[in-house]
């Protein structure tokens, strides 16, 4: 019996050491040197208002809760990010009975990079990333709107994690 706790015990031991190779998400190093970032004003190529401030905003938020990079002004940060939403396409994807239009889905697409201030060096780059979300119709148009603008800004989040994760995890 002694000897089975003893195998159980070193076992353990072992595993607790070696750790489980689990990473949090976004916390690889970039290379040495780049301790701040700065966003840039997002380009809007659509018709879509306010969708770039929306991404910008999603942006900032994302950089600034990981606290792998010091968010700061463009003259003094060692990355530059910047984006540009380059469509936003939204059409319905179910309907009532009676024809009407029940339930909508909006696909947002973003072209985004990362450089060193110094050089301009692309450390990373993406075209074309998505995210798609649904949302409800309704009888009242300003509620359509405002549940429009609701899955836009939670696009606009998810987008932000893809780009902050990609830069991150692109290396």
């Amino acid at each position: 019996m002694k000897k089975y706790l003893f195998i159980l015990v070193l076992l353990l031991f072992s595993v607790a050491l070696s750790g489980c190779g689990y990473n949090l998400r976004g916390t690889q190093e970039l290379r040495p040197g780049l301790e701040t970032v700065a966003i840039m004003p997002v380009l809007n190529r659509t018709f879509e208002s306010r969708i770039e401030t929306d991404l910008y905003n999603a942006l900032v938020e994302e950089f600034a809760q990981s606290k792998n990079l010091t968010v700061v002004e463009t003259a003094t940060a060692d990355l530059i990010v910047s984006a540009t939403v380059v469509a936003v396409d939204n059409y319905s994807i179910s309907y009532s009975p009676d024809d009407k239009t029940y339930e909508y889905r909006v696909v947002m697409t973003v072209d985004a990079e990362a450089k060193t201030r110094a050089d301009g060096k692309i450390l990373w780059r993406r075209a074309a990333l998505q995210e798609v979300e649904e949302y409800k119709a309704s009888l009242e148009p300003l509620t359509i709107d405002r549940n429009k603008q609701i899955a836009l800004r939670r696009v606009c989040k998810v987008l932000a994690e893809d780009i902050h994760d990609g830069i991150f995890t692109g290396f």
